[in-house]
């Protein structure tokens, strides 16, 4: 690798230590395991780490308190907690105080190298000065929402895109335009209408994994990328999407889906088919989630 990556491993269990320590090794990063969380958070005043990696439910130090812990510290490094799916509620106790995301147990070595990529890429990304921080952010986020803005998805499926013809996997992408947008606008007005699209986006980001990446597409639209989702993933996370947007907002929204390889093997024809899936939805019925 061009740039050295060192990761932090805080976990008490050695099995589990050793599982995330071989599948990290094998990307080509620089490990180093505590089993002791206090010792661990000592070594980052002596020792540069892009990632911490930590349990969340552990009796020493919980991920809310590693989290912390760490940004008291060191305000560039990702961390990412692990924990078992049913106490997903948990991470994201995590997430609400910094933490980059979450690996679910049982471990799956695709999920490991995926979310830990995305957490070293956001490292790299945003070190730096406090000035190059914010005009990093600047760049890339969406003022409004918090989310990526265009810019950064346009950057980052092609990335992806041209990472598929490398290793062959499925990738989805879901283009998502909320129902009766301008209607609501214009009815309740702009300051309504700018708090519904913050609700929106943070549904958004709680419906999906870690790995997946929420974007502001413009106006009413926000699209994602799913990486190793195959058509059939995308529908039932499609449908989740759909489902807690109009639970938790009572509104509704309509999703386009296109997937590599079935509907396009490029960035650009896969973001115009997904386009087009969510024109379908849009005018049958709105509501729903349609297929490139």
């Amino acid at each position: 690798m061009v740039k050295e990556v060192n990761i932090l491993i805080i976990e008490e269990d050695a099995v589990l230590a050793a599982q995330l320590e071989d599948t990290l090794k094998a990307v080509g990063y620089r490990t180093w395991i505590m089993a002791d969380a206090k010792e661990g958070i000592k070594l980052l005043h002596s020792n540069t780490f892009s990632v911490v990696i930590c349990e969340m439910r552990s009796a020493q130090m919980n991920g809310v308190q590693v989290t912390q812990a760490v940004h008291k510290i060191t305000g560039q490094t990702s961390v990412v907690v692990v924990t078992p799916y049913s106490f997903i509620s948990s991470a994201i106790e995590a997430m609400e105080v910094g933490a980059y995301g979450y690996i679910t147990k049982p471990l799956n070595s695709s999920e490991i190298r995926i979310v830990t990529e995305r957490a070293v890429e956001k490292y790299f990304l945003l070190s730096g000065n406090e000035e190059k921080d914010f005009l990093v952010d600047l760049a890339i986020r969406d003022g409004l929402t918090g989310l990526f803005n265009r810019r950064y998805f346009n950057e980052l499926i092609s990335s992806e895109v041209n990472r598929l013809k490398r290793s062959p996997m499925a990738l989805s992408v879901l283009m998502l335009d909320i129902d009766n947008f301008k209607k609501y606008n214009d009815t309740q007005g702009h300051q309504a209408g700018d708090v519904l699209l913050k609700d929106a986006a943070k549904v958004f980001k709680n419906s999906v994994r870690p790995q997946d990446v929420v974007c502001r597409y413009g106006g009413e639209e926000f699209i994602i990328i799913l990486p190793q989702t195959d058509k059939m993933a995308s529908k039932i996370v499609a449908e989740r999407l759909r489902v807690q947007f109009e639970l938790y907002l009572k509104s509704t929204v309509s999703i386009g889906i296109a997937s590599i390889p079935e509907d396009a093997h490029e960035s650009g024809e896969l973001i115009e088919k997904a386009d087009g899936a969510l024109y379908q939805a849009k005018q049958t019925g709105k509501n729903k989630w349609c297929l490139a």
